[in-house]
């Protein structure tokens, strides 16, 4: 159950000097080549709100894609923890969702002490998107454009003003703090809210339902002979999994710099021939229709049985950034077809 507010535009300044007094304060910015890139703020006047699409998310600020683990110096270990706190500001609701996810993967078994530490000491503060753009599929999936629940702060933006939702004690603390600038939410607040909701729902061109393609992988419809299709345009350019909010694959190197060992774990790709590699040099996976087989069963059918959700958000960001359009929508889209088909063929034989 949240709790609401109503924050006019003239005073969201203000509430983030005052949050990046306590922590530091992350957000949107407009780099000179026109880039979009989520930086520490300086200026809070330069936070950019108009995000496109394909901006970075928020995995990097917990799971970097270059962390040390541990320095070795003199026989002595000193072992690397992150307990900064920190303020993310302006995420998608697709990325909250992706963090929800990331916590399950990162903490419910075994859990992971850097992504902990990082996780426990960083806030989210999500904008609800009001315009999503045609590679955006979120609806369908659930995980946008607005959230309902499991976030820390979400704003609606109402045109002069904020709704603002708070949902975790961390959340409701940044905003009691400095509820002078804040004020309760009226019906046309909740009427507006409504149809910014309803307006953003109608927007959306993609309406792909992963159920329906989990289905016909798992009753073995799809066959091998459609994923060499899919592989065979494949580049092995990674640019799928490392703009994906919720690719956890990694792995990890010892580097030696005169008498310092540092042992670090960098993002890596399961798409890649040498992910698995075995000593001896043997490859499990040398074949790339298996590995684009293991992307999609890994996203549509492992991380459901794990995890209990599709290992997608429906953010579009492969869809921008694969030069063969073998995206998940696409490949999504593609199934369903493939489903479609057989329906008309069984209505025909009756």
């Amino acid at each position: 159950m949240s709790s609401e507010w109503i924050l006019d535009k003239n005073h969201l300044s203000y509430w983030l000097r005052q949050l990046r007094k306590e922590a530091d304060l992350i957000g949107p910015l407009r780099k000179p080549g026109g880039d979009i890139v989520f930086e520490s703020i300086e200026r809070i006047h330069e936070i950019f709100l108009d995000l496109p699409a394909l901006i970075p998310g928020p995995k990097e600020f917990l799971f970097p894609q270059y962390e040390k683990l541990f320095n070795k110096r003199d026989s002595k270990v000193e072992e690397l923890s992150i307990k900064r706190k920190r303020v993310v500001f302006g995420v998608r609701s697709c990325d909250v969702s992706a963090v929800r996810l990331l916590d399950r993967f990162f903490l419910d078994r075994f859990e992971d002490p850097f992504y902990s530490n990082r996780r426990a000491n960083t806030l989210l503060i999500s904008i609800v998107c009001n315009n999503p753009e045609p590679t955006c599929f979120c609806a369908g999936i659930g995980t946008g454009p607005y959230l309902r629940e499991d976030y820390d702060i979400q704003l609606t933006d109402l045109g002069e003003r904020y709704l603002v939702q708070a949902a975790s004690k961390q959340g409701i603390r940044a905003i009691k703090a400095y509820s002078f600038i804040f004020s309760k939410p009226t019906r046309t607040d909740y009427d507006d809210q409504f149809e910014v909701q309803l307006s953003a729902m109608a927007r959306f061109q993609k309406r792909i339902s992963l159920e329906r393609v989990r289905s016909m992988i798992i009753t073995g419809k799809v066959r091998d002979t459609f994923w060499e299709k899919v592989a065979t345009r494949c580049f092995e350019c990674g640019g799928c999994v490392y703009e994906c909010p919720l690719c956890t694959c990694f792995t990890v190197i010892d580097r030696v710099f005169g008498d310092e060992i540092e042992r670090a774990r960098i993002w890596d790709a399961c798409l890649f021939k040498g992910f698995t590699r075995l000593a001896g040099g043997v490859l499990p996976n040398e074949r790339m229709v298996m590995r684009t087989k293991r992307w999609y069963y890994h996203k549509l059918v492992h991380y459901p049985e794990v995890i209990g959700s599709f290992g997608c958000v429906g953010c579009g960001r492969c869809t921008i950034v694969c030069p063969a359009k073998i995206d998940m929508a696409t490949v999504a889209i593609k199934i369903k077809a493939l489903a479609d088909n057989e329906e008309k063929i069984i209505e025909q034989k009756e």
